[in-house]
């Protein structure tokens, strides 16, 4: 192949010479190689046209330097294997539980998987779990993360201070740029971000403000933090029988700023609607431990006082709170009310249950999913399955032994009961080894649509227990 740092010949020449050919004529640039000639003149001339595609001349590069030596061994090679076919057909619930397993046994994902799985990762947030990802990708994914912009997240800053952009960078950074610097600050904002997200709330993007207020929602001890409690506290009073809202004015310098937002009239909407989109932000972002003390003496108490309140949402500001500042145990305080709410017929538009149940610990999903289960009627496939599908795995115990009794008692004689859907949210969420509980052996007489939806559960239980073997 012609060495690129070969004076490049014009191409005219090369295209006469192809033209005339190489028995009648020298190949332009150095001589050829006897026997070459003809080789050597399509790679100039390919040269050629990479030169002239790239604008530059080729130079020397300095190599990347390698990734550091990975602490962990590999997944073992069918488990790999595993992986890949799950992310080439985006099977995400799956490979979530791939992830799970090669944390606790202590692997990684093999290397040429890495590409595929950190965008997978970056596509989907919620059925494959982040530090997951970042736990088997190791040191490769971080090396890779470097390279691409959209794997940011898989390179977390060792060092907090280091993630901080220098004032110079990040004035000359365009909005989207300054974005994606905060959002490296996600996975560990600390105290000593805390000035730098105070300056960015006068940042003149919104989406630049906005995040960096998450951010700060998300510091524990934070001055910002203490003044977000006063403000609410003033917004919000309790009542003789529900508290009290009174929604800002948007005019209100002093609560812009802390929220990073922009004071005065916005056309075509009314005052009092800003206001309650500035209470909505407010109480989303100032600490939950606000409320304990003033609307009630625990989580539980004050769960109950929001959900008296009529003319404006407060319980449900509160479940976006406890999601912003990414607050577990006010997940699991708020998540029946909410979820409750949900299965009665309320929106699911805007609201943020799907996002509690993902937050909440599993036992607090499972204590939810059993009380709604309980009672005449909940053991209907069809009712069941409006309660399970909205609980991730892996189930707790007690819950898939309820789940499993449901199915095992399913009324098989009527198609169209919602068992082939129950079947599937099970096959994915209960323990695999349940692929030999005799219950889910279809039964003489059950109609076609029945035993098939019972022999594809067993079967994806098999392939998941087929899973977890593999990494042993």
């Amino acid at each position: 192949m012609t060495d690129p740092s070969v004076p490049d010949a014009p191409w005219p020449e090369l295209l006469s010479a192809a033209l005339v050919g190489t028995a009648r004529t020298a190949v332009p640039g150095p001589p050829a190689a006897e026997g070459r000639a003809a080789l050597e003149l399509l790679d100039r001339a390919a040269a050629a046209v990479v030169r002239e595609r790239a604008g530059v001349r080729p130079g020397a590069a300095e190599p990347l330097p390698p990734a550091r030596a990975e602490a962990l061994p590999a997944a073992p090679p069918a488990a790999g294997a595993r992986l890949e076919a799950l992310l080439a057909e985006e099977r995400y619930e799956p490979a979530g539980e791939w992830l799970r397993i090669a944390v606790l046994k202590g692997v990684l994902a093999p290397p040429h998987v890495l590409p595929a799985l950190l965008d997978a990762a970056a596509r989907n947030r919620e059925g494959l779990h982040r530090p997951d990802v970042l736990r088997v990708c190791g040191e490769r994914g971080r090396w890779l993360a470097r390279l691409e912009p959209r794997w940011s997240f898989a390179d977390p800053p060792r060092d907090a201070a280091a993630a901080l952009p220098g004032r110079e960078r990040w004035g000359a950074a365009p909005a989207g740029e300054r974005r994606r610097m905060l959002a490296a600050l996600e996975p560990c904002p600390s105290a000593g971000h805390e000035a730098f997200l105070g300056a960015a709330l006068s940042d003149p993007a919104p989406g630049v403000r906005a995040l960096a207020l998450s951010l700060l929602a998300r510091l524990p001890g934070a001055g910002h933090r203490r003044t977000l409690a006063a403000l609410a506290r003033r917004h919000v009073r309790p009542g003789a029988r529900a508290p009290v809202v009174r929604p800002p004015d948007p005019r209100d310098a002093e609560l812009a700023a802390a929220l990073g937002l922009r004071p005065g009239d916005r056309t075509g909407v009314s005052a009092e609607e800003v206001g309650r989109e500035w209470l909505w932000t407010l109480v989303g972002h100032a600490p939950l431990d606000t409320w304990i003390g003033h609307l009630g003496a625990g989580r539980a108490e004050v769960v109950r006082a929001a959900g008296r309140l009529r003319e404006w949402d407060l319980l449900e500001a509160l479940a976006n709170a406890a999601v912003v500042q990414q607050d577990a145990a006010w997940a699991a305080a708020l998540l029946g009310p909410i979820m409750d709410r949900l299965l009665l017929g309320h929106s699911m538009h805007g609201s943020r249950g799907p996002a509690l149940v993902r937050l909440a610990p599993p036992e607090a999903r499972a204590e939810w999913a059993l009380r709604r289960l309980r009672g005449r009627g909940a053991g209907a496939p069809g009712t069941a399955l409006v309660v399970l599908e909205r609980v991730p795995g892996p189930w707790t115990a007690p819950l898939a032994a309820r789940a499993a009794r449901i199915i095992e008692r399913a009324g098989r004689d009527r198609p169209g009961g919602r068992l082939d859907g129950l079947c599937r949210t099970a096959g994915l969420r209960l323990p695999p080894e349940m692929h030999t509980r005799p219950g889910f052996a279809p039964r003489p007489g059950d109609p076609p649509e029945s035993a098939a939806a019972l022999r594809d559960l067993t079967a994806t239980l098999r392939f998941r227990h087929d899973m977890h073997e593999e990494f042993d």
